[in-house]
């Protein structure tokens, strides 16, 4: 089974927005852009508990209906790949849907149609009296002009396959726990001899327990103090133990997995540490994803959380390779580097309203090459800007750099305070040619775009990707004449302040060619010129070197971060 499109209209913060979804699909973007509200609109449809709780306000969008009308809060999610078992059980709800949308079948060519089923969770809600109802229905069975709703059972809801990984601690034997769904799955029988076996055994063990004695000498002593004959309690034989309230249930409630990982031993869960709480979570869902026949969906909301990096892209392949469909959120990169170029959905909100970015699937010749542009993305996937430039020595330079203005000058030459990351062209190999391709892409993914880059002087070649870029970019921040990132970070400072900076990096063992001219005169055109800080690749080490910010390279940043658009030169 595999969730095909959803639809929210006035639900959280999305006045209305359509999702289609063909495959595993990772969602990740900028803050507040909707992640959690996907997750929480998936849930209120498939999870068969959502409509047993009283209505959450905050579902729904802000501003409400006007007064005097009913409009609806609605979530509508469309699943195709039922499989021959569901198709049966669900064939009342049985309806035609556009296989690559998911949206109801036209009958306009009938080879792109499929026999899915669609749910709707609609919610009404009064502030004033703050009351409402909800409920999850067919849509194509009811009618909302007359208030006709033909609703999904509970127990139908209960036979989709789907898996949320929330906050529920793993290995959990009780009713709602994954583990226990499994054993059920595997072998109901086996599973009900072994509960009824371990309950006898615990409740033989109180039963002698309570029968030793030293607890019946005990108890004794506290009948004889005069008190007990006030409820009628006169022999210790009356008084005996159980697990909670004696049932199954409570007992399994209180049974909670240990772990033996190291020598301090056998530990309870909970204090083996977040991340093995985490990987056990992910693992039940992954093992029953591979016992599922109908195919197994595993929806998660902050995917990789409370993982490290190696193991937060190991467990989302894992979940893509297991099952069915896996729609995960996320802030981690690493995460992202788990799926597929065509897989990612970004979602942004500063152009105004919330929106979503997907790359259209590319051809065999561009997937490699959007592939390592989007590795170069994916650590800024957050970020509202991307500032490109021409290679990764500029990014050093200019990374540092505005880490150090930031402290010392505040906001306005913050990279980070104005949501921007720096990003180069993958590889060694830099230049303004590559920038124009990279600012497109960035641009179908939601980003805004700017750059900064050299001015190489007016050759055709580069007049042309500088003219190319500027139609793309949003700004593009131009060096002074025959400048590159090695000049903005010397020229403009005193001699003095270029020998201590040498000095530093010598003392500092970090010099490893050449010792610099001992004429100071000479020490600009050395570091530059000659190539002395990019042959060494110092660029992040001189931009910590220097004690005054250079200005050509602070001038730089700051252009970057106005919302000036256009050519931006740098004036010195």
């Amino acid at each position: 089974m595999r969730i095909a499109r959803l639809r929210m209209q006035r639900f959280r913060g999305f006045e209305s927005e359509t999702f289609v979804f063909d495959g595993p699909v990772v969602l990740a973007g900028e803050p507040r852009a909707g992640r959690s509200d996907i997750v929480e609109g998936l849930r209120r449809v498939l999870d068969p508990r959502s409509t047993s709780a009283r209505i959450n306000p905050l579902d729904i969008h802000r501003p409400g209906p006007a007064a005097g009308t009913t409009e609806l809060t609605e979530v509508e999610v469309s699943l195709l790949d039922l499989g021959p078992q569901l198709s049966v059980l669900l064939d009342a709800y049985l309806e035609p849907l556009d296989a690559a949308t998911g949206s109801p079948s036209t009958g306009g060519n009938p080879s792109t149609a499929e026999l899915g089923v669609r749910l709707c969770y609609r919610a009404q809600y009064d502030a004033d009296s703050d009351s409402g109802d909800h409920w999850v229905d067919a849509p194509a069975q009811s009618d909302p002009s007359v208030e006709h709703w033909v609703r999904w059972r509970r127990v139908e809801r209960e036979a989709l396959p789907v898996r949320f990984l929330d906050n529920a601690p793993p290995l959990q034997v009780r009713a709602e726990g994954a583990l226990r769904r499994l054993l059920t799955d595997t072998d109901p029988d086996a599973l009900d001899l072994a509960l009824e076996n371990m309950g006898g055994d615990i409740t033989a063990a109180t039963e002698a327990f309570g029968t030793t004695a030293i607890v019946t000498g005990g108890i004794d002593s506290i009948l004889d103090s005069g008190m007990a004959r006030l409820i009628g309690l006169s022999d210790p034989s009356e008084v005996g133990f159980a697990p909670e309230d004696g049932t199954l249930a409570s007992l399994l409630r209180t049974l909670q997995p240990t772990l033996t990982l190291d020598a301090a031993g056998r530990l309870p869960l909970t204090s083996q540490g977040s991340t093995a709480g985490r990987v056990l979570q992910i693992a039940e869902a992954i093992a029953e994803a591979n016992r599922n026949s109908d195919g197994l969906v595993v929806i998660a909301d902050d995917f990789g959380e409370g993982l490290d990096a190696a193991a937060a892209e190991h467990a989302a392949l894992m979940v893509r390779k297991s099952a069915s469909q896996a729609i995960l959120t996320t802030r981690r990169s690493e995460v992202i580097a788990g799926f597929a170029v065509d897989h990612l959905v970004r979602l942004t909100r500063s152009h105004g309203t919330r929106q979503h970015h997907r790359l259209p699937a590319p051809n065999k010749a561009a997937r490699f090459t959007r592939t390592l542009a989007l590795d170069a993305f994916t650590a800024a996937i957050t970020a509202r800007t991307l500032v490109l430039t021409e290679g990764p020595f500029d990014v050093e330079g200019y990374l540092t750099l505005a880490r150090r203005l930031a402290q010392q000058k505040g906001s306005d030459y913050s990279l980070s305070a104005n949501s921007m990351r720096l990003v180069s062209p993958p590889g060694s190999d830099g230049g303004i040619s590559r920038l124009p391709a990279m600012a497109e892409l960035a641009k179908e993914l939601g980003f805004h775009v700017r750059a900064i880059v050299d001015d190489d002087g007016p050759t055709s070649s580069t007049n042309a990707e500088l003219a190319k870029l500027l139609t793309v970019a949003d700004a593009v921040v131009v060096l002074p004449h025959k400048t590159a990132i090695e000049g903005a970070l010397v020229s403009g400072l005193s001699r003095k302040k270029l020998r201590e900076a040498v000095d530093t990096l010598v003392t500092a063992g970090e010099w490893v060619n050449s010792p610099p001219p001992a004429n100071d005169d000479e020490l600009e055109k050395f570091l530059v010129a000659n190539g002395a800080i990019k042959d060494q690749r110092l660029h992040a080490s001189w931009a910590r070197a220097v004690t005054k910010a250079p200005p050509i390279a602070t001038e730089a940043i700051r252009l970057a971060c106005t919302e000036d658009s256009g050519r931006l030169d740098v004036v010195i």
